[in-house]
């Protein structure tokens, strides 16, 4: 399944608000402590998943670019003097 560019660049940025409104949420609501520590097991998943997104796309980014230099043709010698 594809998704349109401009989701699929945000979604870490998704995974990250949410994480902060489920910690605000434990932190400032006044829930019992079972639900509180819930919100703050979902809040470290979506902080953790959002870092886990940034990290393998710069991984994934990286190495595709220097499979692309590796690629690319080397420019020829200049024979002239």
């Amino acid at each position: 399944m594809w998704i349109p560019k401009p989701i699929y660049d945000h979604a870490p940025f998704f995974w990250f608000l949410l994480g902060a409104l489920f910690f605000a949420g434990g932190v400032y609501l006044n829930f019992p402590d079972g639900l509180k520590a819930a919100y703050f097991v979902f809040a470290t998943f979506c902080f953790s998943h959002a870092v886990w997104t940034f990290v393998a796309r710069r991984r994934f980014r990286r190495e595709a670019a220097a499979r692309a230099l590796d690629d690319s043709p080397e420019p020829a010698e200049s024979t002239e003097s």
